[in-house]
């Protein structure tokens, strides 16, 4: 019976945060924002709105672990399952200028998470710095949109297209998508067990909307979107989610998560480095070795 409300669970999850992306892409689009701005933000971060009330909801609730194995999960899910599986499908090659600026800071931001959790937790302060940290990096990356060719433009523009994303319609009507996605996010949220929570599958079951957008964009051979997402997908689990659940609640940092789950968060996080060095190029190749390496992982963490 747990896994059966566990499924219905992530199914609200997904389904909210559809409804949250929709909204607000919409609502976005009625304000005569561009559909560049709208996918690097609107639909960027709202694919991590699963991540983010799950943890926010934990935190509230005095489950500091479910929130930082959530956010931990699904960063390292990214990258092993949701990237690698969309370089099989289609070799990535973006083109997208932001992600010299992205990349690395994806990396860097990892360290220093990873340097936190060194001092036993991620406390209020700290919490408020990553969420500082995140209004400067959407700053910043809007600041550098401004430089992508008309291409890139155009790619986000027919992608958002076909999800139906730049549709108009009354601003009222958007408000009402947004509060229905997020009363069904709480709802998911409370529909998943802690037990459950905790366990790799639900961490991959927040990251369905990041699956659904990079496969989609993989298959329709939209690197930039696809690797995007992804890359600014982690950044903001790292600066928004967790620094929202810390300013919630202090976060503490098990040692055994210290030593397991974060080396494995950085690793990937350094894999995705080297993959991209090149042209921002991944391989199938690449992708089979990423899976794999997601793979061992899931052999070391599951009973």
């Amino acid at each position: 019976m747990e896994w059966l409300w566990t499924a219905v669970g992530l199914g609200a999850l997904w389904v909210g945060a559809e409804l949250l992306v929709r909204g607000a892409a919409r609502l976005a689009v009625s304000f005569g924002l561009s559909p560049l701005f709208i996918g690097l933000t609107v639909v960027g971060f709202g694919t991590s709105t699963p991540e983010m009330v799950t943890s926010a909801v934990a935190s509230v609730l005095g489950q500091p672990a479910v929130a930082l194995g959530n956010v931990l999960g699904s960063n390292i899910a990214n990258i092993g399952l949701i990237l690698a599986l969309a370089a099989l499908i289609f070799p990535l090659r973006a083109a997208l200028g932001l992600l010299r600026f992205e990349v690395p800071l994806m990396l860097l931001v990892s360290a220093a998470v990873y340097a936190l959790a060194w001092t036993g937790g991620v406390g209020v302060w700290a919490g408020a710095v990553l969420l500082a940290a995140l209004a400067g990096f959407v700053a910043l990356a809007l600041a550098w949109a401004q430089s992508e060719p008309e291409a890139i433009a155009a790619e986000y523009a027919a992608f958002e297209q076909q999800r139906g994303l730049l549709t108009p319609g009354s601003r009222t009507a958007q408000i009402v998508f947004i509060l229905a996605g997020l009363a069904l996010l709480v709802a998911g949220r409370f529909g998943v067990s802690e037990a459950a929570i905790g366990a790799t599958l639900v961490a991959v079951g927040t990251s369905l909307p990041e699956l659904a957008t990079t496969l989609v964009a993989a298959a329709r051979r939209q690197a930039d979107i696809a690797v995007g997402n992804i890359v600014g997908s982690n950044i903001f689990n790292l600066l928004g989610v967790l620094g929202l659940a810390a300013v919630l609640r202090p976060v503490p940092v098990p040692v055994a998560v210290r030593d397991f789950e974060f080396p494995w968060m950085l690793g990937f996080a350094l894999a995705a480095v080297l993959v991209l060095r090149t042209g921002h190029r991944i391989s199938r190749v690449e992708g089979a070795v990423l899976l794999a390496a997601y793979a061992v992982f899931l052999a070391l963490i599951l009973p």
